[in-house]
């Protein structure tokens, strides 16, 4: 496989009350040519951030710490600014598609102008390239629905609207971060199919971020299991969904709904998730854990290879039952 990202050491950074505390990272992350990398965990496990830390589009408050980010170019990986990688290299497609469109705009508009200030075409020739780019996506009647407002769609051609213009110049690799949350199960199939499709026709690279493991195996070549701002284990999705290592995974797995189970009760996590400004000593997941000891509050387990392609950062990762 080629590899078109490799990150490494990436963190975000908050100063909060005189010190600076870093709700994410330190991060590791690869990224293959034609593959998907899921990245799951709870709500606040930093999943969001690590997407926007990437191409540099933190919220006020917060920053990119130091970090390595190299993009493949002539089969070199070779550093690059997150600003030279936005949009031409990188995009990004958000989890509310309403809000990612300019309401005062028609789509055809919104994508006509990515174009224009990526690849310095006339206006005419932008034009055109949206309707394709709305065909592309399988929106229905492109040449019609480029002169629609954003509130004439429904929320499912609006994601491909999105979609489209997250492609509208070429990228190789697509960030979603939670792209099918506001959207019915059908929907969300379209566009989990509408995505593994581009997947395979151009060979794009994608980093899926969600909470809903079911969804992620279905499209996740890889996942990457995060807990408060830490990969905790990573590998083969089949691998990670048959044979979870880390407790925290194992406890994600163990609080899905059963369908079959006779009793119809959920398994949840014992307690919550720490604050960013207040991670424990050690390791992050050792308040929660059953199996937590004196080491496991000493130090933080770093990512160790466990075999068969997975990783796992745990102390009694021989002792996950």
């Amino acid at each position: 496989m080629t590899r078109i990202l490799n990150i490494e050491n990436l963190r975000v950074d908050l100063a909060s009350h005189g010190r600076v505390v870093s709700p994410v990272g330190p991060v590791d992350l690869f990224l293959d040519a034609g593959e998907c990398l899921g990245i799951v965990g709870e709500s606040g496990s930093g999943k969001s951030l690590t997407l926007k830390a990437i191409l540099d589009l933190l919220p006020d408050g917060l920053s990119r710490g130091t970090g390595r980010q190299q993009i493949a170019e002539g089969g070199t990986l070779v550093e690059r600014a997150a600003r030279e990688l936005r949009g031409r290299r990188i995009s990004l497609i958000s989890q509310e598609p309403g809000a990612a469109l300019d309401p005062l705009m028609r789509v055809g508009d919104l994508i006509a102008e990515i174009v224009r200030e990526h690849s310095g075409c006339t206006r005419a020739e932008s034009k055109s390239r949206a309707v394709e780019l709305l065909r592309r996506v399988g929106v229905p009647d492109p040449e019609n629905r480029v002169r629609f407002w954003p509130h004439e769609m429904s929320g499912g051609l609006k994601q491909r609207v999105v979609i489209s213009m997250a492609l509208a110049c070429t990228s190789e690799i697509l960030l979603c971060d939670e792209p099918t949350t506001a959207l019915d199960v059908t929907i969300q199939a379209q566009i989990v199919d509408l995505l593994r499709d581009l997947q395979k026709q151009d060979g794009l690279g994608i980093v899926f971020v969600t909470h809903d493991l079911a969804l992620v195996r279905q499209i996740a070549d890889r996942i990457c299991v995060m807990y408060a701002g830490l990969i905790v284990e990573s590998g083969p999705c089949a691998e990670v969904f048959a044979n979870p290592r880390h407790p925290y995974t194992r406890a994600l797995l163990a609080a899905l709904p059963d369908i079959e189970a006779s009793t119809g009760e959920l398994t949840p996590i014992e307690g919550t998730p720490p604050s960013p400004v207040d991670f424990p000593l050690g390791c992050r997941f050792a308040p929660r854990c059953p199996l937590a000891g004196a080491e496991c509050s000493g130090a933080t387990p770093a990512l160790e290879d466990q075999g068969a392609g997975v990783s796992v950062a745990c102390f009694k990762v021989g002792r996950v039952a």
